[in-house]
């Protein structure tokens, strides 16, 4: 194999901490992005990590509001951001998109050399997959090592994506409101059942636009349990089942299937103090 020239940095090497690090992205207000440059993204990240977005605003953008390239040495944290009005010229992602095509060596995880990046956290976050979103975070083509808990996501086709060797990756204790399934479906090369892989659905509050769920999982390392579904009518039919027959199958372990519950009781599904000061803001700030 041929070596890249002396001096040349790039490669898949990257314990030399030339890279981004402990980037904060912190109380910003973004909007009306992608008026020259098309296909962009309120914030964009590529062979960086443990990077902080916290407290921002982001709207009114033709593609996702924020985008990451890759998972490099990861530990970044997405913590109580509103992003809504994203996805108005495209479609195929959401107000969050990412990939994880290239393993990097970095030491961020363990303090040793690996390939394995350290967790990522996206959580408390308030996310409106309006317009065009395929979901309210479309973590694509490998995504992995991503813990996803606590927000409250609306609309968008699907909840929990993991795809084209996507993997630990797991949704814990989130709100997703008016979908059209809890976790994705349709797509090719999904991930779900491999051995290792360690995706997890579990104890989210889940409400579906319809009362079909068309994505069957059978796998037994996917882990879906103990969630609390609703659908209009409070009846689910789950690969051609009724929701009850699924469950006596070993499916769903302790979760729990209703009509849709009043907006007023969603309110309270997680804790939205920050959520409806992030909703005014919003509104201040849009004017």
């Amino acid at each position: 194999m041929q070596a890249l020239p002396k001096g040349v940095k790039m490669g898949p090497d990257g314990r030399g901490g030339d890279q981004p690090r402990g980037t904060r992205v912190v109380g910003n207000l973004a909007r009306e992005i992608g008026l020259w440059q098309k296909q962009s993204s309120l914030w964009f990240q590529a062979v960086a990590a443990e990077t902080t977005l916290k407290g921002n605003v982001f709207f009114n953008g033709p593609r996702a509001a924020v985008n990451f390239n890759d998972g490099f040495g990861g530990g970044d944290e997405l913590v109580n951001n509103l992003l809504v009005n994203t996805c108005r010229e495209s479609s195929d992602h959401g107000p969050w998109n990412s990939w994880d095509r290239v393993p990097y060596i970095t030491t961020e995880r363990t303090g040793k050399p690996s390939i394995t990046p350290k967790l990522r956290q996206i959580h408390h976050n308030f996310i409106i997959g309006n317009y065009n979103a395929q979901e309210a975070m479309d973590t694509d083509d490998g995504s992995a090592y991503l813990h996803t808990h606590h927000n409250v996501m609306v609309y968008g086709d699907n909840g929990l994506k993991s795809d084209f060797g996507g993997h630990d990756h797991v949704w814990e204790s989130n709100l997703l409101a008016y979908v059209g399934n809890c976790y994705g479906s349709g797509f090719a090369s999904f991930s779900w059942g491999w051995p290792g892989y360690n995706d997890g659905f579990r104890n989210n509050t889940c409400v579906f636009r319809t009362s079909y769920e068309s994505t069957c999982n059978t796998h037994p390392t996917f882990d879906v349990s103990g969630n609390r579904v609703f659908s209009e009518r409070g009846t689910l039919t789950v690969c051609g089942m009724s929701f009850a027959d699924w469950q006596t199958q070993g499916h769903d372990v302790h979760s729990t299937l209703g009509a849709w519950p009043a907006d007023a009781a969603l309110r309270h599904e997680v804790g939205l103090a920050a959520i409806t000061r992030l909703i005014s803001i919003y509104r201040a700030r849009a004017i």
